[in-house]
């Protein structure tokens, strides 16, 4: 299949977003199979290496053959932001478009897949040391959980952790430093490509249900282990995210499994009701939202939009 160029000029992307728990993962191998697809991974924590049980990454089984990207790229140690995110899934982008591929994203990370569709751009300012001494001096000052309440009102669905604070910095460093753009790059917040967005959604009830069986098997295929068993365990970067932060308190304050789970259980119901706020919110001309598992509206919508691509 060739993708033929939009009259727009703009390169033609799937992306699917939602909970996690969906069926997100399942629904894009499906659709790469059927339309000659690769996937792109939206999610900030499959990135890493070694951490596979605990962000349900996706297996060689599951991917069927189909070729995926942004997945077991950096060392857990390793810090990635949402301007690593965007660089790496444009080049990608045009690498598979150039092979008469479609490109396809997919994830949970409504930050990520945001910014990508809107070209947050930031990529070209770097730190700006005195302004993360100030921001610094304002915790400080005025106590623990001030930057974040200050983030907060800057993207009230930010999914940074409230104890993350170089996230929390480096996202109010962007959002109040001057943006320095490339003239041959497009504008911040301008629509980048030419995509349609699926939103897959289903009943809070069902995906906590779905998260408190993911869990369980998390601990059955061996997740304590999978954390105890990482190089610099109290650096690991990584595991400030939802699930991981939660072992790693666990092991450190001597808990037993079903306190860490049900810690688990409780972070993993705050995650899923902030995506679906997210991503029920997150605007996008050429947008079709599914519910429960009931994929026939997308699949119609997916291949009208590819077939309007070809040549």
């Amino acid at each position: 299949m060739v993708q033929k160029d939009s009259l727009n000029g703009k390169e033609r992307i799937l992306v699917i977003g939602g909970p996690t728990g969906v069926g997100k993962s399942a629904y894009a191998v499906d659709v790469a199979l059927k339309y000659n697809g690769e996937i792109i991974s939206a999610d900030s924590v499959q990135v890493y290496k070694n951490l596979n049980i605990g962000s349900g990454k996706i297996t060689t089984e599951e991917m069927r053959g189909v070729p995926h990207h942004l997945i077991d790229i950096i060392d857990p140690t390793q810090e990635f932001s949402v301007v690593n995110f965007t660089d790496l899934a444009k080049e990608c982008i045009t690498d598979i478009i150039s092979r008469g591929k479609l490109p396809i994203v997919v994830g949970g990370t409504g930050f990520y897949i945001n910014a990508l569709l809107h070209g947050y751009s930031c990529g070209n300012n770097g730190p700006d040391y005195l302004l993360r001494d100030r921001l610094n001096r304002l915790e400080a000052k005025h106590g623990k959980g001030y930057l974040y309440s200050r983030l907060l009102e800057i993207n009230k669905d930010t999914e940074v952790r409230k104890n993350d604070m170089p996230r929390i910095i480096r996202q109010l460093e962007l959002a109040l430093m001057p943006p320095v753009i490339d003239a041959e790059d497009s504008p911040m917040y301008a629509d980048m490509y030419d995509a349609l967005l699926v939103i897959m959604d289903a009943d809070r009830d069902k995906l906590d249900s779905i998260a408190v069986k993911r869990i369980d098997k998390m601990f059955e295929d061996g997740l304590l282990r999978e954390v105890r068993n990482l190089e610099n365990f109290y650096s690991c970067r990584a595991l400030l995210s939802v699930g991981y932060h939660d072992v790693r308190t666990g092991i450190m304050y001597g808990l037993d499994d079903e306190q860490i789970k049900s810690m688990m259980h409780l972070n993993y119901h705050r995650l899923i009701k902030k995506q679906q706020t997210f991503f029920r919110w997150l605007k996008w001309e050429n947008k079709v939202t599914i519910y429960n598992w009931d994929t026939e509206e997308a699949d119609i919508a997916i291949e009208e939009f590819v077939n309007n691509g070809l040549r």
